[in-house]
């Protein structure tokens, strides 16, 4: 079941889709991509929810921009990215996850971050806010690794092998960081580009990358501790 929700935060309300259907892992939240939260992502939503007790997706353009934005719309997505007050919408994301740990008695928390969600998973969890983090085609991640010996969760890193915006030496540097841990689980998929898990678009949607990333997020939720 979908329902809409907002929470008061700096600047207005921040929209929340939420969706439930009786799984009893983790709660999950989600960063989305700069296209928003579309329809192929609340399906995918509803398939993790068969597993994690909540899934909780934020608007971060909110305040300039709502709403999803089409995949053919590039220029929009890219002004939404240049708009971005990246500080705050840490500061949303760490609010949506403190209102579904109250709203759900969630003891723990996955955080999903998509595209440009990337760097804010880490983020989240460096700061303690997850117990367990999944990336989809994560940009600029090799930028946010700085507190790297702090992010204390399992991680699930999702990338596509000929994805332009995210080069392997990017990747490379993501496994350095991370070089060690039994924990995190850094995955590239042959073929995939940049966009893979949006099912919506004919030019990046790459099935069986989508597939495995979305089954490392259900599985997360199933077993993150907390």
């Amino acid at each position: 079941m979908i329902t809409r929700h907002a929470i008061p935060v700096e600047g207005g309300a921040l929209p929340l889709t939420v969706v439930r259907a009786g799984g009893t892992g983790a709660a999950v939240v989600i960063v989305p991509s700069a296209f928003g939260v579309g329809p192929d992502l609340e399906a995918q939503m509803a398939e993790t929810a068969a597993d994690a007790r909540a899934v909780v997706a934020i608007d971060p353009f909110f305040r300039e921009d709502a709403g999803p934005a089409a995949y053919d719309d590039r220029d929009r997505a890219m002004g939404r990215l240049q708009a971005l007050d990246r500080a705050r919408t840490l500061r949303d994301l760490g609010a949506a996850i403190a209102w579904i740990r109250d709203e759900e008695g969630a003891a723990a928390v996955v955080v999903l971050g998509i595209c440009f969600g990337g760097p804010f998973a880490l983020a989240a969890a460096a700061l303690g806010l997850a117990q367990g983090i999944v990336t989809w085609h994560g940009t600029r991640m090799e930028h946010a690794l700085a507190r790297a010996a702090e992010m204390r969760c399992p991680m699930r890193l999702h990338f596509g092998a000929v994805d332009p915006f995210v080069p392997m030496e990017a990747v490379a540097a993501v496994r350095a960081a991370f070089a060690g841990r039994a924990d995190v689980a850094i995955t590239v998929h042959e073929g995939a580009t940049h966009g893979f898990s949006h099912r919506g678009s004919a030019r990046s949607y790459q099935p069986a990358a989508e597939r495995a990333g979305l089954d490392s997020l259900r599985a997360l939720a199933r077993t993150a501790p907390g």
